[in-house]
């Protein structure tokens, strides 16, 4: 299923004010303890390639806020592109980034966005503009008020909501507690690792 239409409709009525959810069905949990062993953590302005490891078999990125994760997984090898994305890439920024996804070579590519709060509709529009490398958009889950922790499973693509306390949350707990101003300051260039 491709949600690249209704991704455009929606960004045609207006995104950034509440939660924008694409995908077949709620995301599955997972609880920290299950796949901490077995995990590579992305942090924020990182971004990396990795082929399919059972002993690093998912990426974890903890604590989206601002920021954007953006996942490409190739379903025809397992290879997996993740970055975190804090401000629009530069020129060399996003040439870096294509050239990446294009040498993943991928014919059966899934996209996922996931992230930037009640703001940053900008970038969605120049991520739209610059990713040059086209696949299907399978999830999408921005804007919102809650901070999300998320794994991406390179066996299967999945993506799951990492419980960090190994427990479902309360209501309010995932609230986002980073102001813009803090946000602001861990702005930076994106990084290959």
């Amino acid at each position: 299923m491709d949600f690249w239409k209704s991704f455009g409709d929606a960004m045609d009525l207006g995104l950034g004010e509440d939660r924008l959810f694409l995908g077949t069905a709620e995301r599955k949990n997972a609880s920290l303890n299950a796949v901490q062993g077995f995990s590579r953590n992305l942090d924020i302005n990182e971004a990396f390639v990795q082929r399919h490891d059972p002993r690093k078999r998912y990426i974890v990125a903890i604590g989206i806020t601002h920021d954007l994760l953006l996942c490409a997984y190739n379903v025809d090898n397992g290879d997996a592109l993740a970055a975190r994305i804090s401000r629009l890439p530069d020129k060399k920024g996003w040439n870096t980034l294509n050239s990446k996804l294009a040498g993943m070579k991928a014919q059966n590519l899934e996209l996922r966005l996931i992230g930037m709060q009640n703001s940053g509709t900008d970038a969605i529009r120049g991520l739209q503009v610059e990713l040059k490398v086209r696949g299907r958009l399978v999830e999408t889950d921005l804007f919102g008020t809650n901070m999300r922790n998320v794994a991406l499973d390179t066996k299967t693509g999945m993506t799951y909501n990492i419980l960090l306390l190994n427990r479902i949350y309360r209501a309010g707990e995932l609230t986002n507690t980073v102001s813009r101003a803090d946000f602001e300051a861990k702005l930076g260039e994106l990084s290959f690792v």
